[in-house]
């Protein structure tokens, strides 16, 4: 009788072949999603087109899981990981359409246990279950025979290569340009294969981080010098989370998301401005980094200094505050640092993940700002719009929009609900701005103040079926690219380094930003010069009283109606003041004429 149950354990190349499919079927469903939008099937070709993609895809899996399974150690370990990791990620690629880049797994390495449990849900533990544990245990539970009886069992393992490789070609021939434009029009298509966009860009990670280690830190604007002002300035730069432009009040948006800031005189905001990345992971290095978004490597930027570094080298007191789930990605570890959620701060870290508003990051910080002598630069890293928990991220007091989605499922919300409570977050962080300005103000008398504010990269709300952030930057939409810049200065902060208000509002307004300016604003801001600073890339260069070219006859007749209506209004404003001061007359002018106010105009 046991005889007869017994059932033949086949070749070990059956796994493989099992394991090629399971990935080019069940394995890979986003895949064949994105697959089944991009194909027009209005002809024969193109329907042998799609009914190659299967094969193509099992040859493929074929050719690479042959020779890492070929060892008998490491076949069902090496499997259980790939499915169960395969699993995982295909949840997340089908819930919020998200795609596993380079970015992607590195912040699944550098997050923690309060930003994994704002993702955990009964359906994210169901897909792991039906898409990951059930087919490795099924794949592990079938026993194969040794796989090295006999030569003619040995020489399976190249054959089953070899007919993968004939197969290939053939189809490669037959169908070129259609798999040539299918791949070279839609080139995040490889970021969606599953297992092998994790193993390719955990590699790349990994790598980069050893390559990283073996480096030595490598200094910066060695040269720096700081030439300080009559009074010692005060600057709060707030890094934000995941706050994008267009859900900015301030920016033309509809709602109240900034009512604060909006009633504050002295607010500027940019209306134009592009991220590094659209990930923490790249944005944040980034913009504290010299190197352009175009230039960025994360190799250089973790082995090279950064402008806290250079400012810090001069004489600045630099000061880190941390509530963000990420940390700083290297960019404070030569500053001082403090990490909000660990002090555990009653009413403000009330989150069962431990995590804490934004608030927190103003605890006793007069206290921390009263030891600090000089000249000083104040970090505040917010948790901010981080989902897709972003019910968590504000207290009841900033719920201004109603219904809300109090769900980590944001893909099950209704929209209405979605956004309400995304623009919440934005209330909230709204408040703590208008809370760090008023602490500044108390400075006043003291020393020269002044808040910048920068978000790291925006988000997605379901527009075009996408949430979250993280998506490859070269097909990321808009939502997740612009991010807004708020600023705020004392009048005496203006006054003593030559700073015209009246420009810089208009250059917030007409012209385009990047992260690319925070390196070399920030050191033209205290005064640093180096041999690093690129005077174009700072946006307050071209507004500074040094940097305005001498003009001394105001606006002809002709000049002022060619002007855009919102110069015309400063101008206005400008000439009414000049009645009561005729001796800024031509100074006023003269700023109108470097912040591009007047383009091209001769009498």
């Amino acid at each position: 009788m046991r005889q007869c149950l017994r059932f033949p354990r086949p070749h070990p190349i059956v796994l493989v072949w099992a394991a090629a499919l399971f990935f080019t079927t069940f394995g890979n469903i986003a895949l064949w999603k994105t697959l089944w939008g991009l194909t027009d099937l209005n002809s024969l070709r193109s329907v042998l087109f799609l009914a190659s993609l299967p094969v193509v895809l099992f040859c493929l899996f074929n050719l690479v899981l042959t020779p890492l399974l070929a060892l008998p150690v490491l076949r069902r370990p090496l499997l259980a990981v790939l499915i169960v990791t395969s699993a995982a990620c295909s949840y997340f690629m089908l819930h919020y359409n998200v795609l596993i880049d380079r970015s992607m797994v590195q912040n699944v390495f550098e997050t923690n246990q309060a930003e994994l449990n704002a993702y955990l849900s009964l359906p994210l533990l169901l897909s792991l279950l039906m898409l990951g544990v059930l087919p490795a245990a099924g794949l592990a539970w079938v026993r194969t025979t040794s796989g090295a009886g006999s030569i003619r069992s040995l020489l399976v393992w190249p054959a089953s290569v070899l007919a993968s490789l004939l197969v290939l070609l053939a189809i490669g021939f037959a169908f070129y340009k259609d798999y040539s434009s299918l791949l070279r029009n839609n080139r995040y298509i490889r970021d969606q294969v599953l297992p092998l966009n994790v193993v390719r860009h955990t590699h790349g990670y990994l790598k980069s981080l050893y390559s990283t280690r073996q480096q030595p830190l490598r200094p910066i604007g060695e040269d720096a010098r700081r030439v300080p002002g009559p009074r010692p300035k005060l600057v709060i730069m707030v890094i934000g989370e995941t706050a994008r432009s267009q859900n900015f009040q301030l920016n033309g948006y509809l709602r109240a998301t900034n009512p604060r800031l909006s009633r504050k005189e002295g607010v500027i905001s940019f209306s134009d401005v592009s991220s590094c990345g659209t990930a923490t992971a790249i944005s944040v290095p980034c913009m504290f980094s010299q190197m352009t978004r175009r230039q960025y490597d994360d190799v250089r930027a973790a082995t090279e200094e950064n402008v806290l570094d250079i400012l810090q080298r001069t004489g600045i007191s630099v000061l880190w505050r941390n509530n963000n789930n990420g940390g700083c990605k290297g960019v404070c570890e030569r500053v001082p640092t403090e990490d909000m959620p660990a002090l555990k701060v009653a009413g403000q870290c009330v989150n069962a993940d431990g995590t804490c508003y934004d608030e927190v990051l103003l605890h006793q910080l007069g206290t921390r700002i009263d030891a600090m002598n000089g000249d000083a630069l104040v970090v505040l890293h917010q948790l901010g719009s981080h989902g897709p928990t972003y019910f968590e991220r504000y207290p009841a007091t900033s719920r201004a929009f109603v219904p809300t989605c109090d769900s980590n499922q944001i893909q099950r919300c209704s929209n209405e609900a979605l956004v309400n409570t995304y623009d919440n977050t934005l209330v909230h962080t709204d408040l703590v701005l208008g809370q760090a300005i008023d602490l500044l103000q108390g400075y006043s008398d003291q020393r020269d103040v002044a808040l910048i504010y920068v978000s790291d990269h925006g988000e997605s709300l379901g527009e075009r079926g996408m949430y979250l952030h993280g998506t490859p930057y070269f097909i990321a939409p808009r939502e997740q690219t612009q991010v807004p810049i708020v600023m705020w200065f004392s009048p005496d902060f203006g006054r003593n380094v030559g700073l015209d208000m009246a420009c810089l509002s208009t250059t917030a307004l007409h012209e385009a930003h990047s992260h690319d300016n925070v390196f070399h604003s920030l050191l033209g801001l205290f005064g640093v010069s180096s041999a690093v600073y690129q005077r174009d890339l700072d946006v307050f260069a071209g507004c500074r009283a040094s940097a305005t070219p001498s003009v001394a006859a105001s606006p002809t007749r002709k000049q002022r109606r060619l002007m855009p209506v919102a110069a015309r209004n400063v101008a206005r404003y400008c000439a009414a003041r000049a009645k009561s001061r005729p001796a800024h007359t031509a100074a006023t002018w003269a700023s109108l004429h470097s912040c591009g106010l007047v383009r091209g105009l001769s009498g």
